[in-house]
């Protein structure tokens, strides 16, 4: 494998398309059918990666000194995700934003900014967005900013501690308190009296999982396990087939099988010795995960249009538009970008 993990780029693609399924189902089919209603899941895929490369990140490159210093660290770290990922951020909230403008007559801009500040300062997954929203995907980078950045900080302080004590108890209260309330992972992003910050819990407890995967993932690197590349490749593919087929038509209580599920993939992919990881680790599979976050950004981009100019799609219709809308519209996007911020 090279030094960067170009299979893993390509499945972090892929589970941003399905998660815009899952958005096309959502916002325009939801009352009408049951396909794509489990494709959410798949942002436990993205959050359970963060952590994985968090803590590779740490041990990697936090030095002994950085750690006497575990807030200023923490900062620096966060600063640095946020000048990557806070321009798309900002674009996609203003795209939506134009669009919801120009395709509704009973909205006006004031309303947009009232509704849109929190967002635009990523502070809306604390419950401060009640109803009305302009790009409410932007949930995901709310809860992975702010989650991260408290895990961090628990790592540097007591890296051990963390793993052996901090981690158990926070997987068993976190996924208690969602299973409790919600019953599944589904519909954790939005405030209520009874079940406040759901989706910061589930960022914390699967970006945990992330951090215990890659200590695993480091104690089994000098391991040799005989016929890994066949095995390796059944466990992946089967992941890829289990997550397809329930989630395609199902969600609920099953759920939280695909934390551990994710987090074996993971791990798997990041050894790198399977057929399929070999196969897929090539430069288009990089290339195309570097779309991941403007992707999944810029989801409501193209859903709202393709809802109001082609209002007798079907589900798969709309998919089969959106998807390469959405392509195009990244590109464009990260290109427009790359020109304002060089």
């Amino acid at each position: 494998m090279t030094k960067q993990n170009r299979a893993m780029e390509l499945y972090r693609f892929l589970a941003a398309v399905l998660i815009l399924c899952y958005h096309c189902y959502w916002f325009a089919f939801r009352e009408e059918g049951e396909q794509f209603v489990g494709f959410y899941l798949f942002v436990e895929l993205f959050f359970i990666l963060s952590g994985f490369l968090m803590m590779k990140s740490i041990r990697h490159r936090v030095t002994a000194e950085q750690r006497l210093h575990p807030a200023a660290a923490t900062g620096a770290y966060i600063w640095v995700r946020l000048k990557k990922l806070y321009p798309h951020h900002v674009l996609s909230l203003v795209l939506v934003a134009c669009i919801q403008l120009f395709l509704r007559k009973d909205i006006y801009p004031i309303e947009l900014l009232d509704v849109g500040l929190p967002e635009l300062f990523l502070v809306n997954i604390f419950g401060f967005v009640r109803g009305d929203y302009i790009n409410i995907v932007c949930w995901y980078l709310s809860a992975l900013i702010f989650a991260s950045m408290a895990i961090y900080y628990l790592v540097l302080k007591d890296e051990e501690r963390f793993i052996k004590i901090i981690a158990p108890i926070l997987l068993v209260l976190l996924y208690g308190t969602i299973f409790d309330r919600k019953g599944s992972l589904a519909n954790t992003i939005l405030f209520t009296r009874y079940s406040p910050f759901l989706g910061f819990y589930r960022a914390v407890a699967d970006i945990t999982v992330g951090c215990v995967a890659w200590r695993v993932h480091e104690w089994l690197e000098p391991v040799s396990i005989p016929g890994e590349r066949l095995w390796a490749t059944l466990v992946e593919g089967a992941v890829l087939v289990a997550s397809w087929m329930w989630m395609y038509g199902n969600s609920g209580k099953g759920d939280f099988l695909f934390v551990p599920l994710f987090a074996v993939f993971i791990i798997s992919v990041f050894r790198g010795r399977s057929y399929l990881t070999r196969l897929l680790d090539n430069p288009i599979s990089g290339w195309l995960g570097k779309q991941s976050y403007a992707y999944f950004l810029n989801n409501l981009v193209v859903i709202y249009p393709c809802m109001y100019f082609f209002p007798e799609l079907s589900l798969w219709g709309m998919c089969l538009v959106c998807i390469p809308a959405c392509f195009a519209v990244s590109l464009f996007t990260r290109w427009a970008l790359e020109k304002l911020l060089a």
